[in-house]
């Protein structure tokens, strides 16, 4: 499955493969790869604890994509 994450881990360029390495909220499915998608963030989630979000492929354990995410 492709699914959604906000992880705790920070960007890293060159490691594709350490935003599983903390802790992590799975988001769901991933809903589709053209136009925008919206996923639901648990309530009470402090995102302050969260800065990545991350599209994770599980069977292979890696990001296909991942953004920091933009405080107000």
């Amino acid at each position: 499955m492709i699914g959604v994450w906000l992880t705790d881990q920070p960007l890293s360029p060159d490691d594709w493969h350490n935003l599983d390495d903390g802790r992590h909220i799975d988001l769901g499915a991933l809903k589709g790869n053209q136009g925008n998608q919206n996923y639901e963030v648990p309530p009470g989630t402090d995102l302050t604890g969260f800065p990545t979000v991350a599209i994770w492929c599980e069977r292979f354990s890696v990001s296909s994509g991942a953004a920091t995410l933009a405080r107000p």
